[in-house]
């Protein structure tokens, strides 16, 4: 009978653990999300956390966050795998104490259309952001030393509904120190600073490495219109004609 009784302790412990497991990683798939949301102000989704206190590591995977509204792609990022050597002690503090983060396997789908750029819509999303007013605040967050590599960037520019440019090409790997300063920021504040470098440096690279010349694809998109217009109404003139 005691064993029985001791049996049924053990399973139902185990089942405790695995629901607080699944639980804790819910709260941090939660979190990542509504941050980013609010930094950015565009939805997120993560497809799965990995929270391990002991070891002091998380691992996000599947990370994606949505195209402004406006433009082609479903999404403007996506990511592979986030890794993070914590300081295990500080995951309940005031202060989560983040030693490393590597970010790998990053995909931005960078538009021009027109005069809009969904990349600056972005940037220009969380320059409207106070922080100091995010969800999370009560709770801040300092990451030692970011390292973010293996970026790739899908490029495309549209004027006048005519595609004018479509490549792809990377980005260097770099990295980032002391990110959340001294006194720490909220995780929203550290996600948009992450992602704000990111992209910035995208769109560097892409100026670099493309070439492109936005006034340029402008006038040229306009003198292919132009000349379609006029090829289309003298075709138009020589049927009239014709009748």
């Amino acid at each position: 009978m005691i064993k029985k009784i001791l049996g049924v302790v053990f399973i139902l412990v185990i089942i405790g653990i695995g629901a607080a497991y699944i639980y804790r990683n819910m709260i941090v798939e939660t979190t990542v999300e509504e941050a980013t949301t609010y930094a950015l102000g565009v939805d997120a989704d993560l497809g799965s956390a990995g929270l391990d206190i002991g070891a002091g590591s998380l691992e996000l995977n599947d990370y994606t966050i949505e195209n402004p509204e406006g433009f082609e792609a479903d999404n403007f990022f996506e990511m592979n795998l986030a890794k993070l050597v914590l300081d295990a002690g500080s995951v309940f503090d005031d202060e989560i104490v983040v030693d490393t983060l590597v970010l790998e396997g990053i995909r931005l789908s960078m538009e021009q259309i027109d005069t809009k750029n969904n990349i600056k819509a972005i940037l220009d999303n969380i320059k409207k952001v106070d922080f100091g007013e995010s969800s999370d605040s009560d709770q801040k967050m300092k990451i030692k030393y970011a390292a973010i590599r293996d970026i790739g960037i899908d490029a495309t520019a549209t004027f006048m509904g005519k595609k004018q440019l479509d490549k792809s090409f990377v980005v260097d790997n770099f990295t980032m120190n002391d990110i959340g300063g001294d006194s720490g920021a909220t995780i929203a504040e550290v996600t948009s600073k992450v992602l704000k470098e990111i992209l910035t440096r995208a769109s560097a690279a892409g100026t670099s490495q493309l070439g492109i010349d936005v006034d340029k694809l402008k006038e040229e998109a306009k003198d292919k219109v132009e000349s379609e217009v006029k090829s289309q109404l003298k075709g138009l003139g020589d049927k009239l004609k014709g009748n």
